[in-house]
């Protein structure tokens, strides 16, 4: 009777194993990308690294997992609960190193084979262990079919836990611990003395103290499905900053005065058009809106922001007031709706412009909301790399707009301006007579930038803003 019921707890420990590796490896992919979107943004080489770094050691876990034996087990599990606990207490400072040490693209591969090649290993090699335990007095095949579906069941379950609860709800440090958690049950029933599960949690302590003093730096710090967002106070002013506290999405001065940065040269733009109707695509804290409307009082303006948790820190903190649209930019355009004299476009995540807002494709769309005798505004930072990063983006929006100027608004920011119809270079000064200093910047772009039109099937924005980043 004895035997059955140990039989019987092994076969139920080897299943929950399966399960809670499959879990925890995928939690900690979804976590690791927020981890590290600070400091290596979330791009595709990012998310790539991620996902290329947790499958080589997995490779190798699966590969190695039967010269460790069954006795190791609880072993795994254990690794998988330490890693766990003690990423979000070292993993920013990991990841901030490799990106000083080999840059964003170099550096996000050996930041995610840190964050991610340990666990990764240790729970792929859980699943052919847990083969031969269920695989004793039966069949192999069926045995490895059932942890094969366990192990995707768990897989299944920690992504969608980590994109749609972990993240928004519970926080890089809180998710990082339920993982913990789960891992170390898991090898307390497979075998591990209850000592060491506790010895195995308790980096969450300081992961979680860790937490707290970063928290204690800011206003507010929330994290969203979208971002981690971040309101500090730095005496001057008010400073929003989304997932990196490096990268400023918008400032309100105390004094309500002008913040000395490209959001003031963005307030002249509707001298250029002939309408009174804006629209901002990429809103955060409504540092440019506030500045446009101080200069022109009149403008009716609406906003798109894709986050609504950015909107109501943008209201209850920033001030804001114009009705804005929480929804993605390039869905909004694409869809039919009003045209507007005035198409202001700031969009990023973490310091890059994301591929799929700068694009011909995207620009299309937004050409079909533009009035007659209208402007578009696009601010783009160029990292010091105006002829690399800004010069692709002004050759795709000459692919769409026929008159396409420039203008440097410093500390690495280029506005583009585009046109639907023919506008030359003095006609655009003589309009900016009351805003000589957006007056003088204005230039045609330089024929030396890079004449790259970037497009949905092919882009390299990311890659090239990786680098000049690099080179900053």
């Amino acid at each position: 009777m004895a035997e059955r019921q140990s039989g019987g707890l092994s076969r139920v420990a080897a299943g929950l194993a399966a399960f809670a590796a499959g879990w925890v490896v995928m939690s900690l992919q979804l976590l690791g990308g927020r981890l590290m979107a600070p400091s290596f943004g979330q791009t595709i080489h990012q998310w790539g690294a991620l996902i290329g770094a947790t499958l080589a050691a997995m490779t190798l876990g699966y590969w190695l997992a039967g010269r460790l034996g069954g006795r190791a087990l609880p072993g795994l599990l254990a690794v998988g609960a330490l890693w766990a606990g003690v990423t979000p207490w070292l993993g920013r400072a990991v990841c901030a190193w490799a990106e000083g040490w080999l840059g964003p693209v170099a550096g996000s591969l050996l930041a995610a084979f840190v964050l991610m090649g340990p666990p990764g290993f240790a729970l792929a090699a859980v699943s052919p262990l847990c083969v031969a335990l269920l695989a004793r007095g039966g069949s192999v095949a069926g045995a490895s079919g059932l942890v094969s579906a366990l192990g995707a069941l768990g897989s299944i379950g920690g992504t969608f836990y980590g994109a749609f609860l972990a993240i928004p709800l519970l926080g890089l440090a809180g998710g990082y611990a339920s993982a913990a958690v789960l891992a170390a049950g898991a090898a307390l029933l497979a075998g591990l003395a209850w000592r060491g599960a506790v010895l195995m949690l308790l980096p969450l302590v300081p992961a979680f103290m860790a937490q707290r003093d970063f928290a204690a730096g800011f206003l507010e710090l929330r994290e969203t499905p979208y971002n981690t967002i971040m309101v500090s106070d730095t005496g001057e002013g008010l400073v929003l900053a989304l997932n990196s506290p490096s990268v400023m999405q918008s400032l309100r001065r105390h004094d309500g005065g002008p913040t000395g940065y490209y959001w003031d040269v963005l307030a002249a733009v509707p001298a250029l058009a002939r309408g009174d109707s804006a629209l901002f695509l990429g809103v955060a804290g409504g540092t440019a809106v506030e500045a446009t409307l101080r200069a022109w009082p009149g403008l009716r303006a609406v906003g798109v922001e894709i986050d609504p948790a950015v909107i109501e820190v943008a209201r209850r903190r920033f001030g804001l007031t114009i009705p804005v649209v929480a929804a993605d930019a390039r869905r909004f355009v694409a869809e039919p709706g009003p045209r507007f004299d005035v198409i202001v476009i700031d969009l990023y995540a973490t310091g890059q412009i994301p591929a799929h807002v700068a694009t011909r494709e995207f620009y299309e769309a937004v050409a079909g909301r533009l009035a007659p005798g209208g402007v578009v505004a696009l601010n783009v930072y160029g990292a010091g790399e105006p002829a690399a990063i800004v010069g692709p983006v002004a050759a795709t929006l000459g692919a769409v707009f026929p008159s396409v100027l420039a203008a440097d608004a410093g500390g690495g920011n280029v506005i583009l301006l585009a046109w639907a119809e023919a506008m030359e270079l003095a006609t655009a000064r003589s309009l900016l007579v009351g805003a000589p200093e957006l007056a003088a910047r204005l230039s045609v772009p330089d024929p030396g930038w890079e004449q790259v039109v970037l497009t949905d099937d092919r882009s390299d924005l990311e890659i090239r803003a990786a680098r000049a980043l690099a080179r900053k």
